[in-house]
């Protein structure tokens, strides 16, 4: 599910970013967001909104490729985070991302006392179906999404739209993508927390392509170079290659396992389906010629790159099939 176009990519294995996830509670009594990053390999770390006035913006610059900002919290949230919208858009404009999950108006009862960066407003509105423009299928939930975005820039891009009747009410923008100086702001009234653990999969892989495309967006120079003098996009390709032709075999094995062990059809269908995303990276890596050939181009390291995560994802899928049985 490719919710989002190419973006300009930090060149970092997953276990290299670091993201900042402010909440006060869990949304909807579900923790989603931090075992969507666990399962990603991504390292995090959970802050109350009120510790945020405690670390400068400089700091969170140079600590975390990312903050996202959980759903449905209590009023408090809302109010300290108002306080602190300033720092968290001079933290975007020096290269990194915000990923602000809008979707108020939930158990925890708090409203979003400010405009999002941007002068971007949500509007309450509740949909039980939205359509992901980009792919053309439909996200279904008892509540897909609490509201819709007003006073989007011109720039933005449009991930989702409400479609409560199941047509595309495209004047209803549930989750898009914009610039601020140097990064990018997402957001989302899709209610992401609930629905990933209670309405199936899809939901999981959509919120996993959120995260890896958003991360995309944050352009200030890793943390740990590759090299003294900064990016070495070879290296970076050279590992990503050699990922993706490892697992590729160990997908391989392990799916001819599942299917003795008689591992149910969907799930063999969903390990299929990343399997086939990764092939298709990989093959594009090689449009211009032989892949090995092209490591210092910088279209080859975000193919590999792409292919090596969907193949992991691929053998995610079986291995925790197999661990049930």
């Amino acid at each position: 599910m490719a919710i989002v176009g190419p973006a300009p990519v930090s060149a970092k294995p997953m276990d290299e970013y670091s993201v900042l996830v402010l909440k006060n509670t869990d949304a909807w009594g579900s923790p989603s967001v931090v075992s969507t990053l666990d399962g990603m390999n991504i390292t995090y770390r959970v802050m109350g909104s009120s510790e945020l006035g405690n670390v400068t913006t400089d700091e969170l610059v140079k600590t975390y490729d990312m903050i996202i900002i959980v759903n449905d919290q209590p009023q408090s949230f809302y109010d300290d985070i108002g306080t602190q919208i300033g720092k968290l858009e001079d933290y975007v404009r020096a290269g990194r991302v915000l990923e602000i999950h809008a979707a108020n108006w939930g158990w925890g009862g708090g409203v979003w006392t400010t405009p999002l960066p941007r002068n971007v407003t949500i509007v309450q509105s509740y949909s039980s179906i939205d359509y992901v423009v980009p792919d053309n299928i439909t996200l279904h939930s008892n509540y897909a999404s609490h509201g819709y975005f007003a006073n989007l820039p011109a720039d933005a891009e449009i991930i989702t739209v409400q479609a409560p009747t199941g047509t595309p009410e495209y004047s209803r923008p549930s989750t898009a993508v914009y610039t601020l100086g140097k990064g990018h702001v997402s957001v989302t009234g899709l209610t992401i927390e609930y629905s990933i653990a209670r309405n199936g999969p899809e939901w999981l892989e959509f919120y996993r392509e959120m995260v890896l495309k958003n991360l995309g967006y944050s352009t200030v120079a890793p943390q740990k170079p590759a090299s003294p003098g900064g990016f070495n996009i070879m290296r970076y390709s050279f590992y990503y290659y050699t990922q993706y032709q490892r697992d590729l075999k160990e997908y391989n094995s392990l799916y001819g396992k599942a299917v003795e062990r008689g591992i149910d059809n969907e799930t063999l269908g969903m390990a299929a389906m990343q399997n086939d995303t990764a092939s298709a990276y990989y093959e594009d890596a090689g449009r211009y010629g032989p892949v090995i050939a092209n490591f210092q181009r910088m279209y080859v390291f975000f193919d590999l790159r792409m292919a090596a995560l969907h193949q992991k994802r691929a053998i995610k899928i079986l291995e925790d099939a197999m661990a049930d049985r």
